[in-house]
């Protein structure tokens, strides 16, 4: 071979391998921009799924937020609700509580009556204004009568002791003259009982001494201590009740007489009743109260004291309002021994428990106690 030819083959086997490495690496850098061109619409693509997924989960996200806010205003309701159930359960408690108020009592009237209570039905009446003062019983002095010889003379009988009774014109004893020695009778000058005696048998009496006495004990005095400030205010005429700790029942009277001098010594004046005392029970020496009334006050409605009760710190009537009896507070006026006035709380013609009051008061006592025992 021609070292031409040679050469030229040498060159064209040298150049093959640089025609396929160049081909070579422009098939890898096309198939590295091919790479990168499919990476980066994989990118793209990767985005585009990124960004809707970012979207999906925006939208996701904004769901949840808007469910977790409707739960949220749901559950803030449904607590509300709760609450608003609460407070009227709480209202409700509340209301129980208050309607302690409210109580009644259904004490069957008969019952009530067959443990001692009254009803009545409320309308008007009188109060008293009284004052109590002090008195004592006395002898009646003009039923009172002194037997005493008519001259002097000796007591050769008696026939009366002291606590008989006797009747006017009966012998009480026998005197006998000092000067005559005549027998005459010494005779009751009325009817009554002997309430002293000086004479006994032998005895010397003069027609000064008072042999016996004799008192009418069927009517009597009540003598009845003034004070100052009642005088010009207790009135002949005027109503008064006797009572005394031990002994008869009360008497209700009126003054009979008002000593026109005031007693120098004490300076207090002297009312006076006449009493009678058929019975015998009154006796002369017993202290008293004179229960004077001085004024009397007409009202609307008027109780006796009896009905007014007390019940949760205040006073109360028990009025009935159809089968039941509720405890009614009532307003107070001017009262005395036995009855009160009623400014508010209790209307005339309404039916009330007039006695027996603490019965109903103790049932509803009974139903608070198991009631808060309940709870």
């Amino acid at each position: 071979m021609k070292p031409l030819a040679s050469f030229w083959i040498f060159m064209m086997s040298m150049a093959l391998p640089l025609s396929v490495g160049s081909i070579s690496v422009q098939a890898q850098e096309a198939g590295h921009d091919n790479h990168e061109h499919e990476q980066a619409q994989e990118g793209e693509t990767h985005n585009e799924d990124k960004s809707g997924e970012h979207d999906d989960h925006s939208e996701h996200e904004g769901h949840s937020e808007e469910e977790g806010h409707s739960d949220q205003e749901s559950d803030h309701q449904d607590h509300g609700e709760d609450e608003g159930g609460h407070d009227e359960a709480g209202g409700g408690a509340h209301g129980e509580h208050e309607g302690h108020e409210e109580q009644s009592a259904s004490v069957d009237p008969e019952m009530l009556r067959e443990l001692g209570g009254e009803i009545s039905v409320a309308g008007p009446g009188k109060v008293s204004q009284t004052v109590s003062l002090p008195g004592e019983v006395r002898l009646n002095k003009e039923a009172v009568a002194q037997v005493s010889p008519r001259y002097p003379a000796q007591i050769v009988d008696v026939s009366a002791r002291i606590g008989d009774s006797v009747d006017a014109g009966d012998t009480l004893a026998v005197g006998e003259s000092s000067q005559t020695l005549q027998r005459f009778p010494l005779k009751s000058l009325i009817r009554g009982t002997v309430i002293d005696r000086s004479a006994t048998l032998g005895e010397q009496v003069q027609p000064t001494d008072a042999a016996f006495v004799v008192a009418d004990l069927s009517t009597l005095w009540i003598d009845i201590a003034l004070y100052p400030r009642q005088i010009g205010r207790v009135q002949k005429g005027q109503p008064v009740r006797i009572t005394t700790a031990f002994g008869p029942e009360p008497v209700d009277t009126r003054i009979d007489y008002l000593d026109p001098m005031v007693s120098e010594q004490l300076r207090t004046g002297l009312a006076r009743i006449y009493l009678d005392n058929a019975s015998g029970q009154w006796r002369p020496g017993m202290f008293i109260e004179a229960e004077v009334t001085l004024a009397e006050t007409e009202a609307e409605v008027v109780v006796p004291q009896t009905a007014v009760i007390e019940y949760q710190g205040r006073p109360v009537i028990f009025v009935r309002e159809s089968d039941r009896w509720h405890p009614r507070a009532v307003t107070l006026g001017a009262k005395d021994r036995d009855h009160v006035v009623i400014r508010s709380g209790l209307t005339s013609g309404e039916e009330y428990v007039a006695k027996g009051g603490f019965t109903l008061k103790a049932d509803l006592l009974k139903s608070e106690f198991e009631s808060g025992h309940n709870h």
